[in-house]
Parts: C-alpha cells; structure tokens; sequence
C-alpha cells in the first residue's frame, strides 16, 4: 500500500508519493556505499601493484667468473629504477626493452636471461666489445623479504667487506 502526503513549498502544496522518497533515499546510500567500495578496491589494487613490481625478478647478487674486470655486483630497486652496484660505484639503469637495459655511465648494454621456469639466472654486460656474463647467486627467497630489509642486507655485506 502506497502512503500519499502533502508537501508544502513556497505556499504550493504538491502530493507526492512516500514509496519514491524512500526509493530516492535508498538509491543515495546505494550509491554512496558503491563509491566507497570503488574507492577502497583503487587503493587495494595500487598497493598490490607498488609490491610486485617486475623491477623486482633482477634483485640479487650477481658474480662474474674469476678474472673478470667486475667480481660482483648487486641490483636493487630505487626510486622505481634498476641500480646496479658495484665495487666502481651505484648506476641507475634505463629500461630499453624485456630483460635489456642500458648503462649510460659505460656505454653499455645490460642484458638478464632467464631459465625455462621464467625466473633471472644470470645477466650479460656488453661494454667496450666485451661480454661479461655474471650468474645470479641463489639467496634467500628475495620476495619473502620487504624491500627494506633486503637493501639493509646487501649494504651490510658490502660493509663486512
């Protein structure tokens, strides 16, 4: 049963229906309770995106053969870039391509390979008619670590040495 009543508006009275001014609030807090919804699953997304970046596939440590100009060297993730870190200093990668990178600082070219199951095995550096290729050291489950505590490790090492 429709309930009816009379609203008053600049002495006009106009009748209105109570089913619809129900139906109207309803429809508001629908609607409010969808963006809420929207606005929470953004932000889940967003952080879920910043926490499985594909910068991270290249963090480790990296060593060359005995002999090589380079022993090792680290990649970590800074400011969204790929560093490369080495005895000869912290160079910040440019993404040129899947798996290639160029290293303005030397003219080089830095190429990661990956094994069959997809994941980093080694990387090849091309400077200068070279190719230094360094295997990827197998460490702890890098992604099990927050980002923090995996930079903290590698600066520690670099500081034992």
């Amino acid at each position: 049963m429709q309930r009816y009543f009379i609203q008053f508006v600049y002495n006009l009275f106009f009748l209105r229906g109570q089913k619809n001014t129900l139906n109207s609030l309803s429809q508001k807090t629908t609607m409010k309770k969808l963006s809420l919804m929207l606005v929470v699953m953004l932000g889940v997304m967003t952080v879920v995106n910043a926490q499985t970046s594909p910068l991270n596939d290249y963090l480790g440590k990296y060593v060359f053969a005995a002999g090589s100009p380079v022993a090792e060297v680290t990649m970590t993730v800074e400011q969204d870039a790929l560093v490369i870190n080495s005895a000869m200093g912290s160079v910040p990668l440019e993404k040129k391509g899947v798996d290639t990178f160029y290293l303005a600082a030397y003219d080089a070219l830095v190429i990661f390979k990956r094994s069959p199951n997809k994941e980093v095995e080694s990387v090849s550096i091309n400077v200068q008619g070279n190719e230094l290729v360094g295997t990827k050291e197998s460490t702890p489950s890098i992604s099990g670590y927050k980002e923090e505590e995996f930079h903290y490790q590698i600066w520690a090492a670099k500081l034992e040495n």
